[in-house]
């Protein structure tokens, strides 16, 4: 690990800006000249030919009269196929989503906290149980990287979790035609009846595998197409059927192991990057719903809008515009403008730029300050509120997190190893061991596992203790650690030696300067007062 405005509701003056200035490039230029017809002739053969080529190797008629391209991406009909082919070309690129005429295909604000699903119990047998467990994992680590939320209906699941049912956004069946690790996936703008999961025979796949498959799968869900497509570099090419959203990677969910590439053969299984949490935070924003200031100033996002508001004693007070990520270091709050943009600050009464108003991929708390990943290069630099500047503190990881007081770094592969960073230049440590992401926020430091089995403690040295079992997420609120069931249906604290339940059913919980907050069904915002364990119900924006 080693180097290198405004948030009020009116539109960023910099994308304005942007826009004018694209228009007035593109009234310039030579000229353009028609090609002789001969020439049209040929090269409409030859990329007939080239299509043909590509289709035979790539695409796959399905039962249904749609296709299957790359061995998971369904598309609807032969002419969608030929759209993305034609604009699949050596642009650089990385995380993209995928654009259905143009538009992303994306979920809006609503729904994409509730991409729901239902799994046909028949279909999988007895890995039907196994199956419902690893969903919510790859659906969690897609939750920990952004704004969204997948939902397991469980009262569909049955015979008529189908193509027809219309109650949730996907429903989860077996591919009886399907062998080894294949799997097929529809992306949002579809119908319904072409919005599905398939899968292989799951029960041969090792846990691992199956987490690997999900999280590929579930990224499609979210309309991210595979990264393999664009050649490495940071060309950001917008074309037709693709945006992109992070500079090549190859190595991250979205990116096929056996295609070229990829980052290092011996590795065969997806997981999410630092570029994917970024660039899915790009698309989707920062999963900072709910977050307090030291003072116990509480700050959430309105669902409908992506607005910020403040908790007065009187309600809710709006005093932000989207931002693609906000975060409470003590007694400030700071944002991140929509897009990968430059961090912001909130005064009290509007919003400046920082640090000198340079974009970032990201901003994260980082041990008494603020931290950003850079989107070219993924190193992380560390925010001086004296001088307004950053100060490069290490290179690309796949993912950073803090306690109060240290910054630690999972290596580019999470099967590298867990880092901390020295406190001084760019120096860093490995403290052994692997993990899947990391889980901050309060004294200690806390990793999951690669297939998200368990939860682990730092404890010095190269030590982590296993205190826990799976969850839907974890934080860390002081010297206590807290998590939410599998299924969302209670928040658990770890006591030392088991873990027992202080709360309901709930849809995501918070750490935020020695605060722990939650959402629950309906959006309201509550806060956990450990000294009386008892939950004062906020509200919501």
């Amino acid at each position: 690990m080693k180097p290198t405005i405004d948030l009020r509701r009116p539109s960023w003056r910099t994308a304005t800006f942007a826009t004018a200035l694209g228009m007035l490039l593109g009234a310039c230029g030579p000229e353009s000249m028609d090609p002789a017809q001969d020439d049209l002739t040929n090269t409409d053969e030859a990329t007939h030919a080239a299509f043909d080529a590509w289709r035979q190797q790539h695409v796959v008629p399905t039962e249904d009269g749609q296709f299957r391209v790359e061995g998971d991406m369904r598309m609807p009909d032969l002419e969608a196929v030929r759209a993305y082919w034609t604009r699949l070309n050596d642009n650089p690129n990385g995380l993209s989503v995928y654009r259905d005429n143009g538009v992303d295909a994306a979920w809006n604000r609503t729904d994409r906290w509730n991409i729901s699903y239902c799994i046909r119990p028949a279909d999988f047998g007895a890995d039907y149980a196994r199956l419902v467990e690893f969903m919510h994992r790859a659906a969690s680590g897609w939750e920990g990287a952004a704004n969204v939320r997948f939902v397991h209906v469980v009262t569909q699941d049955g015979v008529n979790c189908n193509r027809n049912n219309n109650t949730v956004k996907y429903n989860v069946e077996r591919n009886l035609a399907f062998t080894g690790l294949q799997a097929g996936m529809g992306f949002p703008t579809f119908t319904r009846p072409t919005r599905f999961l398939e899968l292989g025979p799951t029960n041969t796949w090792t846990d691992a595998q199956l987490l690997a498959v999900l999280t590929h799968e579930f990224g499609h869900a979210m309309g991210f197409l595979h990264e393999h497509d664009t050649a490495a570099g940071c060309g950001m090419v917008t074309t037709g059927t693709y945006r992109p959203l992070t500079c090549y990677d190859g190595r991250g969910a979205m990116h096929y192991p056996s295609k070229p590439g990829w980052l290092d053969p011996a590795r065969t299984l997806n997981f999410i990057s630092q570029r994917d949490v970024e660039g899915a935070q790009s698309l989707y924003e920062a999963p900072t719903n709910a977050l307090s200031t030291a003072n116990g100033v509480v700050y959430a996002r309105k669902r409908s809008t992506g607005d910020i508001y403040r908790r007065d004693a009187a309600g809710w007070t709006v005093v932000g515009g989207p931002g693609q990520a906000f975060v409470a270091v003590g007694n400030t709050l700071y944002g991140q403008i929509p897009g990968g943009g430059a961090p912001v600050q909130y005064l009290g009464t509007g919003w400046v730029t920082i640090g000198g108003g340079g974009a970032v991929a990201q901003i994260l708390p980082c041990a008494g300050t603020l931290c950003s990943t850079n989107a070219a290069t993924g190193n992380i630099s560390r925010y001086n509120t004296a001088t307004g500047t950053w100060t490069l503190i290490g290179g690309p990881g796949s993912r950073f997190a803090a306690t109060t007081t240290q910054v630690f770094g999972l290596g580019s592969w999470q099967d590298d190893y867990v880092a901390l960073w020295s406190g001084v230049g760019t120096g860093w440590s490995t403290l052994g061991g692997t993990g899947s992401e990391l889980v901050g926020g309060g004294n200690s430091m806390y990793r999951l596992d690669n297939t998200k089995n368990a939860i682990q403690r730092y404890d010095g040295g190269i030590t982590w203790t296993t205190i826990g079992g799976s969850g839907r997420g974890f934080v860390a609120v002081g010297n206590d650690v807290y998590g939410l069931r599998p299924d969302g249906s209670l928040i658990m604290k770890f006591g030392g030696a088991s873990w027992t339940s202080i709360h309901g059913a709930a849809t995501k919980i918070f750490s935020s300067n020695g605060y722990l907050l939650a959402t629950d069904l309906n959006d309201n915002v509550e806060r956990y007062d450990p000294a009386t364990n008892t939950w004062t119900n906020l509200g919501k924006p």
